[in-house]
């Protein structure tokens, strides 16, 4: 039986690009015939992304098909670009958290923390807060973290405790815990570089406008502003949404039983956790020694296969990480060869000196913000990336703001902006529907979280950035 022919969502797509490509004659003079055809499969291609008439890896090789065909790449050129470094950081990462989930490390880990801190509602907020943390620096899926580990543990704990949207008693703890766990997840995913797939994308586009950031240098841009959204949060959402039980005695008691439940340590367990501690270490110092953080995860993966943590089926059951894998390929590839043909140039030069005699940090601010607020028009975070990041970084670039915090703020700027919509990313649209919270509130309390956290990231972020000398 064939799959249902979307004809509708095709047309955007093919008006736009033939369109383009029809326009050919009368291209800017500094772009040579190649790249303006490059520029109109791209365009294309992004918006089928939004569109959707196919998922995004069948899109992304139905668009290199035709450039090869066109003669724009040679066969040994796209063979090559599933070489990508990003792309297969991203991908063993992925691997790396079926670890996490597959040995129960994660849950223990989250038992652990609400056992240690959760007598009171804000201090089991912070617990959990902790838990995403640990969790963001090894699992870079939201979805994972939220879905595979966090989520159900908050709805047992909530419900434990007699917080349940089926009796209309949500509110005494279970919505506030579950929508602080998003915009938590959201802080977490933003802390570091393999917290979110999105930021490895991003960081794999800038690299093809020659802009390269470590795990490290993310790390330490990160760190302050991370610290300080973590802290500041759960605290807010205390305030402005408070929970009706504001003392967690049973919590305590809960978690005890639950770590009893789970017996001690399995080796698979103790393996993933040192596996883990390594991959950290090596994040960290790594590059010192000519490990570089692809290198790392390869690593971490390798050993985990040795020593039977995941196996074969595990990884080739990871559907995600191979379409991440196949579609950020391609789209690198492409974004790689505008450079090389001259057109992100043209274009960082051409826009960028509409905004000449700027002062460069407001140009960031505004490239930020409108990025930031642009995501209530997209549904995920790899889409508005893959559309809108390299245009972004060309103008500020091409606007005199240095290229490493362009890159960089932007990267950031690609998680943050989840505080918007409850159809943002996976993580929205489930805990969305749980019955926890209303959808007005999701929408007014994403809307002021996302206030504070562009004060934070966006004032603080570069105030920190000028500490530690990035500019």
């Amino acid at each position: 039986m064939l799959d249902k022919f979307e004809w509708k969502k095709w047309i955007l797509p093919l008006v736009l690009g033939l369109g383009l490509w029809l326009l050919t004659p009368i291209r800017p003079t500094a772009i040579n015939i190649q790249a303006w055809h490059l520029f109109a499969i791209f365009i294309a291609t992004i918006v089928a992304c939004i569109t959707k008439p196919l998922p995004m890896m069948a899109t992304t090789i139905i668009a290199i098909v035709i450039a090869t065909l066109t003669g724009i790449f040679k066969m040994e050129e796209v063979t090559a670009g599933f070489g990508n470094s990003t792309a297969w950081m991203v991908a063993m990462c992925m691997f790396m958290a079926a670890g996490f989930i597959k040995s129960g490390l994660g849950k223990r880990i989250a038992y652990f923390f609400v056992k240690t801190f959760g007598k009171r509602t804000l201090g089991l907020a912070y617990a959990l807060s902790m838990v995403e943390t640990v969790l963001a620096i090894g699992i870079p899926s939201n979805n994972a973290r939220v879905n595979g580990i966090m989520y159900p543990i908050i709805d047992n704990l909530s419900k434990e405790m007699g917080s349940d949207p089926k009796k209309g008693t949500q509110a005494d703890m279970g919505s506030y815990l579950v929508f602080n766990e998003y915009e938590v997840n959201i802080v977490t995913s933003t802390m570091f570089l393999t917290g979110l797939a999105g930021n490895m994308v991003a960081l794999g586009i800038a690299k093809t406008q020659n802009i390269e950031i470590s795990w490290m240098q993310w790390f330490l841009a990160a760190i302050v502003p991370g610290i300080i959204s973590l802290l500041v949060i759960p605290f807010v959402l205390y305030k402005i949404y408070p929970p009706k039980i504001k003392e967690t005695p049973n919590a305590h008691v809960w978690a005890d039983n639950k770590l009893k439940e789970l017996g001690k340590m399995t080796l698979a367990e103790k393996i993933m956790a040192v596996v883990f501690i390594l991959a950290v270490a090596l994040w960290l110092i790594g590059p010192k020694f000519g490990i570089d953080a692809t290198l790392v995860s390869f690593i971490a993966v390798a050993l985990l296969l040795i020593c039977g943590v995941i196996n074969v089926k595990d990884i080739l059951g990871q559907s995600f990480a191979w379409n991440i894998l196949t579609w950020l390929s391609i789209i690198m590839l492409m974004s790689q060869k505008l450079m090389q043909l001259g057109f992100f140039p043209w274009f960082s030069k051409t826009l960028g000196s509409m905004l000449n005699g700027m002062n460069w940090v407001w140009v960031l601010v505004i490239l930020y913000l409108a990025y930031f607020y642009l995501h209530y028009l997209f549904p995920s975070v790899s889409t508005q990336i893959s559309a809108l990041y390299a245009g972004f970084l060309s103008i500020a670039i091409g606007a005199g703001v240095p290229p490493i915090m362009a890159a960089l703020m932007l990267a950031l700027d690609g998680s943050l902006y989840l505080s918007t919509t409850s159809y943002s990313a996976g993580p929205a649209a489930l805990l969305s529907s749980t019955g926890y919270v209303s959808n007005k509130d999701w929408w007014r309390l994403s809307a002021i979280i996302g206030i504070i956290l562009n004060i934070i990231w966006l004032g603080g972020g570069l105030l920190w950035t000028k500490v530690i000398g990035m500019w």
